[in-house]
């Protein structure tokens, strides 16, 4: 069976474990790398933090969409960037917290 596999900051990637993802958490350049070049051969879907795309952006072709320089190709497998930008907020504009630590206006559990 296909897995999904998340490259990026812990703070940003952690969470995907709770989906049965494999996490590799990578807080630079060199770990982003290590992390791409030990992804399992059964990964067909690799989900990217903007960071860590950039970090790669010589490793997937600049648009995300082809092998890195100097590392192993990953044929079949679809590249998702997450979108850039400061995690949710976890107040509410009056700067009450949130119920349960949920981002103000979104729906909770």
């Amino acid at each position: 069976m296909a897995r999904v596999a998340v490259i990026g900051e812990e703070a940003r990637v952690r969470g995907f474990a709770l989906a049965g993802a494999l996490v590799f958490p990578a807080e630079d350049a060199a770990g982003a790398r290590a992390a791409w070049s030990s992804l399992p051969p059964d990964v067909a879907v690799t989900v990217l933090s903007s960071r860590a795309a950039g970090w790669l952006r010589d490793v997937t072709g600049g648009g995300v969409t082809g092998p890195p320089d100097g590392l192993p190709g990953r044929a079949g497998v679809l590249l998702v960037v997450m979108p850039a930008g400061d995690m949710p907020a976890e107040s509410a504009p009056d700067g009450t917290p949130a119920p349960g630590g949920w981002p103000a206006g979104a729906a909770g559990p």
